[in-house]
């Protein structure tokens, strides 16, 4: 049946932020903020569980604990590599993840809302075997379904939220999702201040569990996408019930329905003469990751989620999540035991301003675009990284202290927020699930890069590797320049990608 189009400017109108668009959203981002918190979870405690350093608890010893009367071990003796792998284990979940759900029809066929479901309890259950952790093999295990639940979330929440979001408010709620990874970033080492001891460690890993658990209930407040069950065939008065519940202006509702009817049966028609198709409606699986990758239709949108998301890794600010502590130790001549009270409050005080600069910017994505944004970070980051470079060869510490804060607030403006925000309006929606899995496998696969590249670097380079960064971010600049267009505004990834290559 053709369902006739409206010269209703429904795209257009300025709707404001509902109670239920509100908390939709900040349950949402509990996964991304989990993220965070799994992210820099091992930071403080590594050496302490690990059996490599020790640090007394509130109580007399170690059989006054809960843990001890259940024959829960004090540590667990990791040497270096084992510890390594612990890192890494995250990591190679969230690869895993992001190729699965690239390579097949999940994501389309169970819904957006289930697979973060699914993701809070990937979080539960992987912190909880962590809590119990008795042996290196469970530690892995649990770091890796953490993994996994945290690269499936980075491709279904930011898809959720643009579904779910009227257009004018897409940038800036969007990109609360990395606002919440750098509170997770934050959380977690002021959980780890006051539990990295050798009795109490296991209680970081007890607080992500209960962040699982909580996100998991509250999902089931959050109702699924409406564009989703629309272009699935589902019940469209339901669907037309939730959007009342996220529309300030309730006669935008009727034209936003029919326009993904449209686009569904656009999906669904070929020929001049709109013939039905014999395959299902489930649009999203009738293209697969190879034609992504390499068909000439989505080639620029192939390029363009690639770009962005490799750059997020490679313009270098996981250098400074990981090493940072380590870089500001050798700048200042400390060592573990004598010289941790000035680094370490160096370090928080990257975190929280990576904290305060994504709050601010959050209301500009909206305002300003998301291209200038990008442009403007990569920039940042760019110089920042020659003197940062500069600094360390000479020893001038102010100014490695100094442009540090610069590399973390230039992230924030464009880098750390837009990259998973812009793929889900670069991509058609045949293929977002696709351009999320595919993106996020190549930014999981830069970040494993930054991980295990940079300390061999620097030990071979020292200050000099921070020049690499430089030449990347250069090259970057270029390409985002040439190949990657602006968003804001548009009605549709078509009008995105008419107006770009016009």
């Amino acid at each position: 049946m053709h369902v006739p189009t409206s010269v209703h400017n429904f795209l257009d109108k300025p709707h404001s932020v509902t109670f239920q668009l509100a908390w939709s959203t900040a349950i949402i981002c509990l996964s991304t903020l989990q993220f965070g918190y799994h992210l820099a979870e091992l930071n403080a405690p590594e050496d302490i569980l690990s059996c490599n350093f020790h640090k007394p608890g509130p109580y007399a010893s170690y059989e006054d604990t809960i843990w001890y009367k259940y024959n829960y071990k004090q540590c667990i003796p990791m040497n270096e590599k084992g510890i390594a792998l612990i890192t890494t284990m995250f990591t190679v979940g969230g690869l895993v993840s992001s190729i699965i759900l690239g390579s097949t029809s999940i994501p389309s066929r169970y819904g957006r809302r289930y697979m973060c479901l699914l993701s809070s309890l990937g979080y539960f259950f992987g912190s909880l075997i962590m809590v119990f952790a008795n042996n290196v093999f469970m530690i892995n295990l649990g770091r890796f379904i953490n993994g996994i639940a945290a690269g499936s979330s980075l491709i279904m929440s930011p898809i959720l939220i643009n579904e779910l979001t009227p257009i004018n408010h897409r940038g800036f709620l969007g990109s609360l999702l990395q606002l919440a990874v750098t509170i997770g970033i934050f959380i977690s080492q002021v959980v780890s201040y006051f539990f990295s001891n050798d009795q109490q460690w296991r209680i970081i890993f007890v607080f992500a569990t209960s962040l699982g658990l909580l996100q998991f209930v509250m999902l089931f407040t959050v109702p699924e996408s409406p564009k989703w069950m629309i272009m699935q065939g589902h019940d469209v008065k339901s669907a037309t019930s939730i959007l009342h519940d996220l529309r300030s202006d309730k006669s935008t509702v009727t034209y936003e329905i029919n326009h993904w009817r449209q686009l569904s049966i656009n999906e669904r028609t070929k020929g001049d003469n709109e013939i039905q198709e014999t395959t299902a409606l489930l649009s999203e699986t009738t293209v697969t990751t190879s034609e992504f990758m390499f068909a000439k239709k989505y080639r620029y949108q192939f390029i363009a989620v690639i770009l962005l998301m490799t750059a997020q890794q490679l313009v270098g600010m996981n250098a400074i999540t990981y090493y940072g502590v380590k870089i500001l130790n050798n700048l200042f001549g400390n060592h573990h035991e004598t010289g941790g009270d000035q680094v370490l409050i160096l370090s928080c005080s990257f975190s929280l301003c990576n904290v305060i600069s994504a709050i601010c910017i959050s209301p500009l994505v909206d305002k300003v675009g998301r291209r200038p944004l990008v442009l403007s970070s990569i920039f940042m980051c760019s110089i920042c990284s020659i003197v940062i470079g500069v600094g360390i060869i000479n020893q001038y510490d102010i100014a490695v202290i100094t442009a540090c804060f610069g590399f973390v607030i230039g992230f924030s403006i464009g880098l750390g927020p837009i990259p998973f925000l812009m793929i889900s309006e670069l991509s058609g929606h045949e293929v977002v699930s696709i351009a999320q899995s595919v993106g996020t496998s190549t930014n999981w696969l830069a970040n494993i890069f930054i991980a295990f590249g940079f300390p061999i670097l620097q030990n071979s380079m020292g200050g000099s590797v921070f020049f690499i960064f430089f030449t990347t971010s250069i090259a970057y600049l270029v390409a985002v320049w040439r190949y990657i267009p602006e968003t804001k505004g548009y009605n549709s990834v078509q009008d995105v990608w008419d107006n770009f290559l016009k």
